[in-house]
């Protein structure tokens, strides 16, 4: 049995998820998986790139945004809150995304499975690249006590955050300076144009 920890690393408005299995950050098993793929693929596009270097993208994700999928959402319980887009089917749910901000673009997604006593995770497809195996991440199989309860936690650490924001803004109002200014989202980002 697997082991997980979801933690939400940033104290700023625009939370991320970072998930860590078996003590290893996600991202970094992720990249293991996909790099004989991504080195395979930079050899054959180096000519398309002369003379820049090509990127090299294995893991190249960026965590998940927690509004809608952190605690107590039931995005990482099997009820993906995206639905079926153009890239992704409905049994598959979004676990990394690409970090232009758009979940479509580059993303990686798995089938969770729920029962009474785990939660597994299986089926890794990064949505760009079906050529690309991931057969060798995962499947991973959690309990789903523990599961729960790591996800639970990410409520705690919102709830957390805010709370440290709102003190600094009033303290910054009682000694007369301005409030802190916090990271804006890529969706705030895109909107303001």
């Amino acid at each position: 049995m697997h082991t997980i920890e979801f933690r939400l690393p940033r104290p700023h408005r625009f939370h991320v998820i970072d998930i860590v299995v078996d003590g290893t950050g996600l991202l970094d098993l992720v990249r293991e998986a996909e790099l004989p793929y991504a080195v395979e693929e930079q050899r054959e596009s180096a000519a398309d790139f002369a003379p820049d270097p090509v990127p090299l993208l294995a893991g190249a994700y960026a965590l998940p945004r927690a509004d809608g999928r952190a605690w107590p959402s039931r995005h990482l319980l099997g009820e993906p809150v995206d639905g079926a887009t153009d890239v992704w089917r409905d049994d598959e749910t979004l676990l990394l995304t690409c970090p232009c901000g758009v979940d479509e673009c580059w993303a990686l997604v798995v089938r969770v499975e729920v029962d009474d006593a785990v939660v597994r995770w299986s089926d890794f497809r990064n949505v760009r690249r079906d050529d690309w195996d991931l057969t060798g991440l995962g499947p991973f199989v959690f309990a789903r006590r523990q599961y729960e309860a790591s996800l639970r936690a990410t409520a705690r650490a919102a709830r957390a955050a805010r709370t440290a924001r709102v003190t600094l803004c009033l303290s910054a109002a009682a000694a007369g300076r301005r409030p802190p200014r916090w990271p804006r989202s890529p969706a705030a980002r895109r909107a303001a144009g």
